[in-house]
């Protein structure tokens, strides 16, 4: 056996799906079937079983699927460590980002990293906070800004996260609708008109969280998935809304938007990838760099 049999493995028995993991793995379904073919019969034992819906794994597979992702993370370190003895580090790193560019700091980051490495290319990928974090789990993405309530609680246990920031969202109202927000609880605001966003929005998730807590069902009347339309709805006097604090403030000072003053949703701005590919060295020079230009007393 080898690694690219046991990564054959470890991947298909993720996806569940012959395609996709040959789509993750960037070759062929042919050369991916003979990987697993012969990984099978180099144990003398069938790792999987074919159904009309996809590949699942054998009671064999399932006990030995743990030790396969504890071999590639061995590999990984091994991999980085080597790497690190001569101090360059290469590769391109695919980084997810999300919101805009200068709350993310992303040009001083993108910045650092090509002086600290230089043979270091990168490709960047913008989406919603959920839709990124999706790809890094599918190993589409290597790395990836996300949002997210605090301590990041619905990201699963397979990411590593860097925490940079807390903040906090708040909930913007058009122009002289202050007597309708103001002093309002969850339960009154979620009566009024609001505009929605996607599953894969931070937006949603952190609402979501409030409708169960709070047992109610926001009003939604309108669907946006981008900031700059769902503000220009609410100034246009469409709908309520959220909006990060530094945004509802200047928004509420240039525009009249009013900022409901009851209630307020903390989160968090942070790094992840997944966990076992920390070590390598494209993705920890990625984590550590984007970690120092937020710990940075310059920003």
């Amino acid at each position: 056996m080898n690694h690219a049999e046991l990564r054959a493995f470890v991947t298909v028995a993720k996806e569940g799906n012959l395609t996709r993991a040959a789509e993750r793995l960037c070759i062929t379904q042919p050369a991916l079937s003979l990987q697993l073919k012969k990984l099978q019969q180099s144990i003398a034992t069938p790792l999987f079983e074919r159904h009309p819906r996809g590949m699942h794994l054998t009671q064999a597979g399932r006990q030995l699927l743990p030790a396969a992702e504890r071999v590639l993370t061995a590999m990984s370190e091994f991999r980085a460590s080597a790497a690190s003895l001569n101090g360059r580090v290469l590769g391109n790193l695919r980084l997810g980002t999300i919101l805009d560019p200068e709350f993310l700091r992303l040009g001083a980051c993108l910045r650092l990293l090509a002086e600290r490495h230089p043979a270091v290319t990168f490709t960047l990928r913008h989406g919603m906070s959920g839709a990124v974090a999706a790809d890094v789990d599918a190993g589409n993405l290597d790395v990836a800004f996300a949002l997210g309530p605090p301590g990041m609680a619905d990201l699963g246990e397979q990411f590593k996260v860097l925490t940079l920031t807390g903040f906090v969202y708040r909930v913007i109202a058009p122009p002289n609708w202050g007597g309708q927000v103001r002093g309002k609880t969850w339960r009154e605001l979620a009566r009024l008109p609001w505009i929605g966003t996607p599953p894969e929005s931070v937006h949603h998730r952190l609402l979501a969280r409030v409708a169960a807590a709070e047992g109610v069902e926001f009003n939604v009347v309108a669907q946006v998935d981008l900031e700059p339309s769902m503000m220009d709805l609410v100034k246009s006097g469409v709908a309520l809304a959220l909006a990060r604090d530094s945004q509802a403030l200047r928004a509420a000072h240039a525009d009249g938007i009013v900022i409901a003053d009851a209630v307020d949703l903390p989160a968090e701005l942070g790094v992840i990838c997944r966990k076992e590919r920390y070590l390598e060295q494209t993705v920890a020079a990625a984590m550590e760099i984007i970690a120092e230009v937020w710990n940075s007393d310059g920003h």
